[in-house]
């Protein structure tokens, strides 16, 4: 039987049941979980209490936009609207099995650090920062796949904090950085801007591998978060329909030519990248900020609607993403705005592809 949490008799599990026996087949396997949407809000306590691939596995029903925001955070699989109906609950199930699919980043243990840092004499911490900005430009689901496949390249032991970081021993300085520099290079790689490395040798002072863990968490929690570096390149912004640029976006302190189209920089109220500035080619400025359900695009007078990066990244059919934006994009508090779906890789563009425009994109999925 299909676990359903939480558990309850009610009209909203009764029904998904019912869906479940039609819907599943050998060509549609089960999820591991459906996750139900309920008053109190414990669904989010069972999500947490699954492995990170079983969640992959797992289903929300959902009522509110602010549980899918949190599902996709989740890293959920799949996503149907509530009430269910069969042609929605296989849709999740097949999005859930897409999800199971994709590799999970190993979390470094206490236990795993400590042999790691035990009787090494260098010790270096990788990511990009400030750690705020990437995440909800990217999502912490792709920074983790991207560190552990540069620990891949460096041969190294994948052991990723939170954050995250990935911390290396017994790598040398120039082999890293020509590891990071050749991952940044790489083609559909949402992030065109080298991470970030910590030296934190001077940390390998104790002789007792507990203590060195200690410290080593610690230099990892107290190092401040820098302003953001640059980018390789400006990024293009592209109206997914006619194929052409419509602007551009970039970091603060970046020159640019905004000859045509305009250029966007997070603000600097919000480094966190949820308010950007647009500078227009004939020098005036205005201010974007990030809409993450209808009523801020029924409230909101800008003249584009923004997605934060972290959901276009996850965007496919039947995802919780792909649920939003198509809410988002088809509402009728959208009034006709463009609205910009960034981070999109090529499942996200087939999606969109099937969205009433007029459509943004940029990420990896749209060409450079």
């Amino acid at each position: 039987m299909i676990r359903l949490a939480p558990a309850s008799e009610g009209f909203a599990h009764q029904a998904i049941e019912k869906i479940l026996e039609t819907a599943l087949s050998d060509d549609n396997p089960p999820p591991s979980c459906v996750l139900i949407e309920d008053p109190g809000d414990t669904w989010r306590r069972h999500a947490a209490l699954l492995p990170v691939e079983e969640r992959r596995r797992s289903v929300i029903a959902a009522s509110s936009e602010a549980s899918l925001i949190d599902a996709v955070r989740y890293e959920i699989g799949g996503a149907t609207w509530l009430p269910a109906s069969t042609p929605s609950i296989e849709m999740a199930c097949e999005a859930a099995v897409l999800g199971a699919r994709r590799e999970c980043a190993p979390k470094a243990t206490r236990g795993v650090l400590e042999t790691l840092v035990a009787d090494e004499t260098s010790l270096s911490a990788i990511g990009w920062r400030p750690r705020s900005f990437w995440s909800r430009q990217v999502g912490s689901r792709w920074l983790c796949a991207a560190l552990t496949e540069i620990a891949n390249r460096l041969e190294c032991v994948p052991a990723i904090l939170p954050g995250p970081v990935l911390v290396v021993t017994g790598c040398d300085r120039t082999a890293i950085d020509t590891v990071c520099r050749e991952f940044t290079a790489s083609e559909k790689v949402h992030i065109q801007m080298d991470p970030e490395i910590l030296d934190l040798s001077r940390t390998l002072t104790s002789a007792h591998p507990s203590h060195r863990v200690e410290d080593l968490l610690a230099s990892v929690s107290q190092a401040g978060e820098p302003k953001l570096n640059s980018l390789a390149e400006a990024q293009r912004v592209l109206n997914l329909t006619t194929g052409e640029r419509v602007g551009w976006w970039s970091l603060p302190g970046e020159e640019s030519d905004v000859a045509s189209g305009w250029m966007a920089r997070p603000s600097e109220d919000r480094p966190d990248g949820g308010a950007w500035d647009i500078d227009a080619a004939d020098g005036s400025r205005t201010i974007l900020v990030e809409q993450m359900s209808v009523d801020d695009q029924e409230s909101s007078e800008e003249a584009v609607i923004r997605v934060p990066g972290f959901i276009g990244a996850e965007l496919r059919r039947g995802s919780p993403a792909g649920l939003l934006v198509e809410r988002w994009a088809k509402h009728p508090a959208r009034r006709d705005r463009p609205i910009w779906v960034p981070s999109v890789n090529t499942e996200g563009v087939r999606v969109l592809l099937g969205l009433p425009g007029p459509i943004w994109v940029d990420g990896p999925g749209v060409p450079r």
